[in-house]
């Protein structure tokens, strides 16, 4: 089955009673179907579809059809709850998508990409030291690039630093040492 081109627009996150809430508009092939609410209050997501006075109401339906024809064929995929795959009776529990699990996982994966993209322009300047792929981490600012500043003084830092902050499980989270000539 071919793969509708979903787009999520509009995208409004807030901080709801049991989590992370968000609005957002779904576009599937260019044409603007439904308005998405997670209300963080527990429960399923409310779809209002764009069809009330709409002279494309015909195009919005077929397009959320055809949306959800595909996500039925998807294949089951691993529960995971804090990282972990669930198990049940010795066994991984398997779970179907549908379309709230499609729409968390695509906000999930737009936000990863901005706070990755974050992270890279803050490595510019900073050392970042952290848990690989924890919620937090702390970081030594400064004021310029860090390729800007001697190599031997900043080396020298980074071993300093590292011997400070990187206990138990945290690490240097920085990706742009080899460009810097730092190990």
């Amino acid at each position: 089955m071919n793969k509708p081109t979903v787009v999520l627009k509009s995208l409004k996150t807030f901080i709801g009673m049991e989590g992370q809430g968000f609005n957002v508009d779904v576009w599937i092939n260019g044409v603007k179907c439904i308005f998405v609410i997670d209300d963080a209050n527990g429960g399923c997501f409310n779809y209002q579809p764009y069809t009330y006075n709409n002279p494309q109401a015909e195009l919005v339906k077929a397009n959320v059809q055809l949306l959800e024809d595909y996500i039925k064929s998807l294949p089951e995929y691993p529960m995971v709850i804090n990282g972990e795959p669930y198990m049940r009776d010795g066994e991984v529990v398997m779970m179907k998508p549908d379309m709230d699990t499609f729409i968390d996982d695509y906000i999930n994966a737009l936000q990863k990409a901005k706070e990755e993209k974050k992270l890279v322009k803050l490595m510019q300047t900073s050392f970042l030291f952290g848990v690989p792929n924890g919620s937090g981490y702390q970081y030594v600012q400064y004021r310029k690039p860090l390729a800007s500043i001697d190599k031997k003084y900043l080396q020298t830092e980074l071993v300093k630093f590292k011997a400070k902050y990187c206990k138990g499980n945290v690490q240097l989270l920085n990706t742009n040492l080899t460009e810097l000539g730092l190990q």
